[in-house]
């Protein structure tokens, strides 16, 4: 339970994500919605709004339920109120082509006050195999996905995220996040851990004023090499050493990150059934998503 929620709070905010799932409000708005997608459509106008499939694939992500289940869910629900039924390969067809954002997503939480962010990568698993199997018998190292996120350390919103394959390595999402999230975001602090340790990540902080709370590698030269606050910073571990730098930085903060990852992975599933890498990154986003959703009540 967070610590600054009561336990009457935090049981309402779990049951309110029940109604998060199934929220039809889109339903007012969706034709205004579709006549819009239509102007200057090439082919097929659209018959279902983008909100509308962005629905079906809370309640796909939400429930880990497969595309038939999705549209037994919406002819259940099309009895009560008023909308259509879709079928499965159409949901499927249309939720593939969207492209999670969170951006676009109004908490009421924008440029307000300065933020601490906390940029941080882990992997989700893509293969259905058994572990056992995996480990006596196949010997090529298991695939998955990786999510990188930068996150409020305040809210524990996930302020902007990128998916890769996991080949690709942790710092080279770090400038496209930070510069992400500067565009909504006052930064003031940055947390990041050894892997994020180079002087462009360096220097782009220097360019948006942001305060380095990044751990260095343990044999960082002294010399500048073109990234002068970089060398401020791997003096100041030499003066101070290792744990006076943490106290000063409060690089227990970066820890939030690994929170935020449990939470994704507990409550959405760290498993993607999808089997196309573009797929997967669809599938990645809106658990991102989702995870905000849940957040924010």
């Amino acid at each position: 339970m967070p610590l600054n929620k009561s336990w009457h709070d935090y049981n309402e905010s779990l049951i309110e994500r029940g109604r998060v799932l199934i929220d039809v409000s889109f339903i007012k708005s969706s034709n205004k919605e579709i006549k819009k997608m239509n102007i200057d459509k090439v082919g097929a106008p659209f018959q279902y709004s983008d909100s509308y499939v962005q629905f079906l694939a809370f309640l796909k992500i939400g429930f880990k339920i497969p595309y038939r289940m999705v549209q037994g869910i919406v002819r259940g629900l099309s009895d009560y109120v008023r909308i259509e039924e879709i079928h499965f390969t159409h949901i499927r067809r249309r939720m593939i082509r969207l492209k999670p954002s969170i951006l676009e997503m109004d908490f009421g939480d924008g440029k307000e006050e300065p933020i601490a962010l906390i940029v941080d990568a882990s992997g989700l698993t893509v293969s259905r195999k058994g572990h056992y199997i995996e480990q006596k018998w196949i010997r090529k190292k298991k695939e998955f996905v990786k999510l990188h996120i930068a996150v409020d350390a305040k809210s524990k919103k996930v302020v902007s995220f990128r998916i890769t394959k996991g080949t690709v390595h942790d710092a080279k999402k770090f400038c496209p996040l930070v510069r992400e999230a500067a565009k909504k975001y006052d930064i003031e602090k940055l947390h990041a851990d050894k892997a994020h340790d180079n002087r462009r990540n360096f220097n782009l902080l220097d360019e948006l004023d942001v305060e380095p709370a990044i751990e260095i590698r343990n044999n960082a030269s002294t010399r500048s090499g073109g990234c002068q606050l970089r060398r401020e910073e791997v003096l100041l571990i030499k003066k101070l050493g290792y744990e006076g730098w943490k106290r000063i930085k409060d690089a227990g903060r970066r820890w939030i990150a690994e929170i935020v990852f449990s939470s994704i992975k507990r409550v959405l599933g760290e498993d993607l059934l999808s089997r196309k890498f573009s797929t997967q990154k669809v599938e990645a986003g809106l658990k991102v998503m989702l995870y905000n959703k849940f957040i924010s009540l």
